[in-house]
């Protein structure tokens, strides 16, 4: 913004349009802006912009989970920050064509290790009903005193982010200790390929165990 001092006919200086006023002692000069060249980007830079552009897809769609599943392990960080720095180095595999997600070792929760030791999965076609049960590592269990953690049984569709429902969750919670955990999925138009991850939550707030992805399933 150009500034006229004394009135009208006064000096001018500052910055209007592709000009700039400067005030001497000898005088009022317009100078033309000076043209910034454009840097192109590195491959390094671009390299890493795709890696940041993937991960992020994934986060902001996953960002109400991971609000629960990273809150106590990012404080007093953004859980959306810590989750993007994570999975960015432990999640991404490089190819010659570009990144693809490792969905066994992306999280959608750290905490504590989550004790699962096995599980199970079926779905029944006709009800529309999930069920997932496992055994645990009672060891763990004691150790970080998860006994009474909630279940969050997560369904991802990673490969649809425009997806009919591209984030599911059960609404009724199991504790641990049930060994078991359903989730009702609604009907499709389409059939669907989800990301299936589970993790356990204090029931009061506070700790949550890392998430368990426990594999791929059609609906």
């Amino acid at each position: 913004m150009a500034i006229i001092k004394n009135g009208v006919n006064g000096a001018v200086s500052g910055k209007a349009g592709s000009v700039v006023f400067v005030l001497t002692k000898t005088g009022n000069y317009v100078r033309s802006l000076p043209r910034v060249k454009k840097r192109e980007p590195t491959p390094e830079q671009l390299l890493s912009r795709t890696r940041f552009k993937i991960v992020r897809s994934h986060i902001s769609l996953l960002n109400p989970i991971i609000k629960i599943g990273y809150k106590a392990y990012s404080y007093p960080k953004r859980a959306y920050d810590v989750a993007m720095s994570y999975n960015l180095n432990e999640a991404l595999i490089q190819k010659e064509d570009g990144f693809v997600v490792n969905w066994q070792k992306f999280m959608v929760a750290k905490g504590s290790p989550n004790p699962i030791t096995s599980y199970t999965m079926d779905f029944d076609q006709e009800d529309r009903v999930l069920q997932v049960t496992w055994e645990y590592d009672t060891y763990l269990e004691k150790k970080f005193d998860t006994r009474s953690y909630d279940s969050f049984l997560i369904l991802y569709n990673a490969a649809d982010s425009g997806a009919e429902y591209p984030l599911l969750m059960n609404d009724s919670k199991n504790r641990l200790i049930a060994g078991k955990q359903h989730l009702n999925i609604p009907a499709h138009r389409k059939e669907a390929t989800y990301e299936v991850y589970l993790f356990f939550v204090e029931s009061y707030g506070g700790g949550n165990t890392d998430s368990l992805h426990l594999g791929k399933i059609q609906v």
